[in-house]
């Protein structure tokens, strides 16, 4: 007897059902599942664009655009693509990184809307080709096709410059997406921030009707990278008080303001914060705390948080690796790096501009050579981050020609990997052409800053080129509104006295450099003693000493000419004053790295390690500059047996 019992009836898979099971899949497998049944109950499903259309959108969202783009490539031919279509494999082949192919299908598109223009412009700016972005954007415009506010934020992130800056603002502006959308108006302050139009930034901040908490965290960061740490302050408490959640990037900025100023008492009220809230557990807050324990002398403190990270992420190893090497601890560092990367943390640009950088500061070419190789083998030497510090490491190690090498590789060059390239050639003495990439930046229509002045400044100096120099601070003043500081006013001193022009450069202490002190005059006398200008050094040494300084080369030089002119008196009372002010003569040192090790050593020390290697090149070092015609006007030869190599005793040119 038949059962009464019925079965379960099973609803029929519909296009519209798949649809829905497409969008939930969670897995690859499922979507791949799904995809198999499909074909096994009827290809007619694939005779409308719109199953596939979805099929390969699930592929895409899953991780598997290769899948998206053969499922799409390979359709029957029965199959007639429409815009949804073509806009799912265009986004496809984008993330897959073949933009040529995308480009291709792009120009065969019968039909273009806003998503189109979206995912071709993501992938230009993407590959790090700013211009074929701007030109669609045109061509975008110029076809009717209004922009969305995510076409304005993806093109603002490859804005490099103010021209395309402004534009993209004004653009903004008349489609009413500025004031109004706060995904817009947090790319534009990004957008100013990036290329250093931080008065812009803030403006359209205090311009939008709509922020949120992404708005304060993009104008906080703003405030940061012009050290106004009060107003960083200020921005954090507003945000709170509005009602606004602090969340990690917000803390971690914060932090990072207390590690630069090394405010202590409010960088540990934002620890006791992190650890009320657990925000420590983030790797991105865990790496500014442990920044922070660095910079105040807490480096145990800070291993030990390190050590209780369950998970090894790159931000919280970059952090701990410039803090050891921040101490010194260079060997620890490049360990920790090695470590890291046994232990499967992948290498960022952060972490290789940390290493790099220390490995310049302490002289470890091979170190830094062989971070080199492993750059290019992960595929980085096109990043900016890392070019500006393999282009900031050769320069300190005095290889300019793979400085400039890797700074002429780099398409989209920021402000940053300007001014190391700047300041890089002229620390080797190469002021003509450190002028020449000045000029080639302005008119890249990037804009300076203060560095960049003080850039331009150091190689006019090098160069005695005076007039120049001169019009260089009166175009930072009108144009860039970038009013010169110490550091300015003291590189202008410098470029006076190397032009031998000693009064001048004492008048404009006196005029320009309100706060000065008898530092500045010390500039100027030691150029004057350089140049042999002995009766200009005698009248800077006695208006420094009569300023009672606390340094110690006027006293010498005062002491020295009276007891040249046989002033005995005179002389015992300069010996006198310095012992009443306390002065004491400031020894140098040098240091040389030998493979891991820095050995550092006095005038009057012994180098024990490898010393007769080591002044041998020395006095062959010595000759070459005489063959080279670096050698002085007159020199005094005098074989000393303490050191083993020549020394000079003369007046340079």
């Amino acid at each position: 007897m038949p059962s009464s019992s019925s079965s379960p009836q099973v609803s029929p898979l519909t296009p519209k059902v798949a649809a829905a099971l497409l969008a939930r899949c969670a897995t690859l497998a499922a979507a791949a599942a799904l995809h198999a049944r499909l074909l096994r109950c009827s290809r007619a499903f694939f005779r409308s664009p719109f199953l596939a259309n979805c099929l390969a959108a699930a592929y895409s969202r899953l991780g598997s655009d290769s899948s998206a783009v053969v499922l799409l490539r390979h359709a029957p031919a029965t199959f007639k693509p429409n815009v949804f279509s073509h806009n799912i494999l265009l986004s496809a082949l984008v993330r897959s990184r073949r933009v040529e192919d995308a480009r291709r299908l792009f120009d065969e598109m019968p039909r273009r809307d806003a998503v189109t223009y979206n995912s071709i412009v993501s992938g230009y700016v993407a590959c790090a080709r700013p211009d074929e972005a701007f030109r669609l954007a045109y061509d975008m415009r110029e076809r009717g096709v209004s922009p969305t506010s995510f076409t304005l934020s993806i093109i603002s992130s490859a804005v490099r410059s103010a021209r395309h800056g402004l534009q993209l603002h004004a653009a903004a502006v008349r489609l009413g997406l500025a004031h109004h959308n706060a995904v817009v108006g947090n790319s534009l302050i990004d957008m100013y921030r990036r290329i250093s139009f931080m008065r812009h930034a803030v403006r359209v901040f205090s311009c939008m009707q709509e922020v949120d908490a992404t708005t304060w965290n993009s104008v906080m960061a703003v405030y940061k990278d012009q050290s106004l740490s009060s107003m960083v302050f200020e921005c954090f408490q507003s945000m709170r008080s509005k009602g606004f959640s602090v969340d990690d990037f917000s803390v971690s900025t914060v932090l990072s303001i207390c590690s630069d100023i090394e405010d202590i008492t409010k960088g540990d009220q934002m620890l006791a914060l992190c650890i009320k809230r657990s925000f420590h557990s983030n790797p991105i807050v865990c790496s500014a705390v442990i920044d922070f324990l660095c910079i105040s002398d807490r480096i145990s403190d800070a291993v030990s948080l390190f050590r209780g990270i369950p998970t090894w992420y790159s931000e919280p190893c970059n952090a701990l690796i410039s803090g050891y090497a921040r101490s010194g601890l260079m060997e620890e560092a490049l360990g920790l790096f090695v470590v890291a990367m046994r232990n499967g943390v992948i290498p960022t640009e952060f972490t290789f501009s940390s290493v790099l950088r220390w490995s310049s500061c302490f002289g470890l070419m091979e170190q830094g050579t062989q971070i080199h190789c492993l750059v290019c083998k992960l595929g980085f030497e096109h990043d900016v981050i890392v070019a500006t510090a393999l282009t900031d490491m050769y320069c300190k190690l005095g290889l300019m020609k793979h400085a400039r090498k890797i700074f002429n590789a780099i398409g989209a060059r920021d402000l940053v990997l300007w001014n190391t390239i700047l300041l890089g050639l002229f620390q080797n003495g190469r002021g003509k052409e450190a002028l020449r990439i000045f000029r080639r930046m302005l008119k890249c229509d990037i804009r300076p800053d203060r560095i960049t002045l003080l850039g331009a400044l150091s190689a006019c100096s090098l160069e005695g080129l005076v007039t120049e120099g001169m019009d260089i601070i009166t175009l930072f003043k009108d144009t860039y509104q970038i009013t010169p500081s110490l550091e300015h006013h003291t590189c202008v001193v410098d470029m006076l006295c190397r032009a031998g022009m000693f009064r001048e450069a004492v008048n404009y202490v006196e005029n320009k450099m309100q706060k000065y002190g008898a530092g500045d005059f010390s500039n100027i006398l030691e150029s004057c003693i350089i140049q042999g200008s002995f009766g200009m050094a005698e009248i800077i040494a006695e208006m420094m000493v009569t300023q009672k300084s606390r340094l110690s080369l006027p006293y010498i030089v005062l002491a020295q000419t009276y007891g040249a002119r046989c002033k005995w008196e005179k002389m015992a009372g300069v010996w006198r004053s310095m012992e009443e002010q306390r002065v004491k003569k400031v020894q140098s040192c040098s240091w040389l790295c030998v493979k891991n090790c820095v050995y550092v050593f006095t005038s009057g020390q012994m180098l024990h390690h490898g010393k007769g290697a080591t002044y041998e090149v020395l006095d062959l070092l010595f000759w070459d500059m005489i063959d080279q015609k670096y050698a002085p006007r007159y020199i005094e030869f005098n074989k000393s047996e303490s050191l083993g190599c020549l020394q000079l005793q003369s007046d340079y040119s």
